[in-house]
């Protein structure tokens, strides 16, 4: 029985990759006394399936059921105009029948006005509110210290069914240094070397994990993995003393390697595997407008001189954004092209999403001020449809999509995706080297619905 249930899962249907938020979220919860139980891969599970794991942690003292938003959208068909998921509806319609339990939701999807159950929602890091709301539930009248991302301790029990070949989450840090135009992410503009974990306590868990699990593989929760050079160092010294080979994927900036060239080791030396890397343009004008005009002056040269250093022991994945001031196709294109021409590992091309919707929570800098960077919103009917003096948004939209298409001949798994394939008990070395096409999806498909298979009868033990 647990006071709280956790519904958790991630945007795929080839692999059984694992979230970090449900799970550190239990772990907090616990530390102050609660029973939690997270429920993964929920989308991978019929109704009954879930429904029947669901049920064997309700007792007398169960509080509510939460679920995670974060991933929703990739799962609504195109005409269904409410966030829940039909896996969502299915379970959670029979389990109100039967239980009188309040829901919470929280991720992206609790600031949705179209949701078709009541909930009780949670905006942002919920640790906090979280645990406001479970003490005052449970008539907890207790003065508790608030969460602090330094002295995180996260712990995975043993009905987490963790494998030892999984890529597991790991959260480095909150926030970023940064103030990318596009981007509407709260905790922008933090102060350099905040909120980040004590390395003790980081390197603590990797031992932990590696003893209870035997996990050696991680994808690393964080905005800018290599915002310092600093945090960069002590990374590598904790990879070069574990007792086990450290692999991981992560967010990093380029511009960053590249004023900091001593990284472009420590990096390798710390484990990266994949990484990750926002180029937005290699448009001078189109970079300059984002906030990351180096990318559209040197990016391409030092992508060359990356790829001859790391010499395929490490691959990345470029992702670009259509419909920035002063880039026009043409420009589009031609990157697209010299990522082809020069063996680029895996890139893509997404439309620009802005809105003027007043009730936004977040807002992007483009967002709040979109007529000074020579965006307007045509139609008052959709707060999504904006265009320039080149683009709408359809008409970035739909390139987006013709690129994609193209992509399939070239890319190799990268970042997300390649920790995703070689959770279901892959080397890195087996994938990362593998166009797209040439994989086995068919593989990977009866290899998932085994993982799941298996992790819902250890759930019904």
């Amino acid at each position: 029985m647990a006071n709280l249930i956790l519904w958790s899962c991630v945007n795929t249907l080839h692999a059984p990759i694992r979230t970090v938020a449900s799970y550190q979220l239990a772990s907090w919860l616990r530390f102050h006394g609660y029973t939690v139980k997270v429920i993964d891969f929920c989308h991978l599970m019929t109704a009954d399936d879930l429904i029947a794991v669901t049920e064997k942690y309700i007792g007398s003292d169960t509080l509510a059921i939460g679920v995670s938003s974060s991933f929703w959208n990739h799962w609504l068909p195109a005409n269904q105009s409410h966030p829940e998921p039909s896996w969502v509806q299915n379970a959670r319609n029979i389990l109100e029948s039967r239980h009188k339990l309040p829901w919470l939701l929280g991720g992206h999807s609790s600031d949705s006005s179209a949701l078709i159950f009541n909930w009780v929602k949670f905006r942002g890091n919920a640790e906090d509110s979280l645990l406001k709301w479970m003490d005052e539930n449970s008539s907890k009248l207790i003065l508790r210290n608030p969460f602090d991302i330094k002295t995180l301790e996260k712990s995975f029990l043993a009905d987490d069914f963790v494998r030892p070949f999984e890529v597991m989450p790991i959260e480095l840090g909150r926030g970023c240094q940064f103030k990318c135009k596009f981007c509407n992410y709260p905790l922008i503009g933090k102060k350099p070397g905040t909120y980040l974990r004590d390395f003790n306590f980081l390197k603590d868990e990797f031992i932990r994990n590696y003893e209870e699990w035997g996990t050696t593989k991680y994808y690393f929760q964080d905005d800018t993995v290599n915002e310092s050079e600093e945090k960069v160092r002590a990374l590598a010294d904790i990879a070069q003393s574990l007792p086990f080979k450290l692999e991981w994927t992560g967010y990093n900036r380029l511009d960053l390697i590249w004023s900091r060239p001593s990284t472009i080791q420590l990096l390798k030396d710390s484990g990266l595997r994949s990484a990750y890397f926002g180029i937005e343009s290699f448009h001078p004008k189109a970079s300059m407008a984002v906030g990351k005009g180096w990318n559209g002056k040197q990016g391409k040269e030092f992508l060359l001189k990356l790829k001859e250093e790391w010499n395929g022991s490490i691959n990345w994945y470029l992702s670009f954004i259509i419909g920035l001031p002063g880039e026009d196709r043409a420009s589009i294109e031609d990157s697209y092209k010299w990522c082809a021409d020069n063996g680029m590992y895996e890139w893509s091309f997404h439309s620009l999403s802005i809105n003027r919707s007043p009730g936004k929570l977040w807002k992007s800098e483009f967002e709040l001020d979109y007529e000074k960077y020579g965006y307007s919103f045509p139609d008052d009917n959709h707060i999504y449809n904006w265009k320039n003096d080149l683009w709408t948004r359809d008409e970035a939209f739909a390139l987006s999509l013709e690129l994609s298409k193209r992509n399939v001949n070239y890319s190799m798994p990268t970042a997300w995706l390649l920790a995703e394939i070689v959770s279901l008990g892959y080397t890195y070395d087996e994938i990362m080297n593998t166009r797209k096409i040439d994989l086995d999806w068919t593989a990977f498909k009866i290899r998932t619905e085994s993982m799941v298979r298996k992790y819902i009868n250890h759930q019904l033990k």
